[in-house]
């Protein structure tokens, strides 16, 4: 199987575009490099490598590999729902980091 270039599967932001816009010119199944450059902008695609491994523990579409890539739709799905743009008009929350159930026990026993 012949790849293209990264060079030709990124999409090039042009003016007047939107942010879907820009997303839509990615391909149905895009590569992990594709896919790091459009969220994190060019030349982070190293840095991609290792946040996209962290995501797919939470569920982050994996890799088709017959078709050699992941699939863009689900990409965004999946920040759609991290960020609560599918709740159909519910608060807006960004997640706050990882939790510390440990610390929040804590708390509870010095609270009772």
């Amino acid at each position: 199987m012949t790849r293209r270039p990264l060079s030709e599967m990124r999409p090039v932001p042009r003016r007047g575009l939107s942010r879907d816009e820009v997303l839509d010119l990615l391909p149905l199944f895009a590569a992990d490099e594709a896919i790091g450059a459009m969220l994190l902008g060019p030349g982070r695609e190293q840095e991609w490598r290792q946040i996209v491994t962290l995501l797919e523990a939470r569920g982050f579409p994996k890799i088709d590999h017959l078709m050699g890539g992941r699939y863009v739709r689900a990409v965004i799905d999946f920040f759609d729902h991290q960020y609560g743009l599918n709740r159909g008009g519910a608060s807006l929350l960004a997640p706050d980091g990882v939790e510390d159930f440990e610390k929040w026990r804590q708390r509870q026993k010095r609270h009772s």
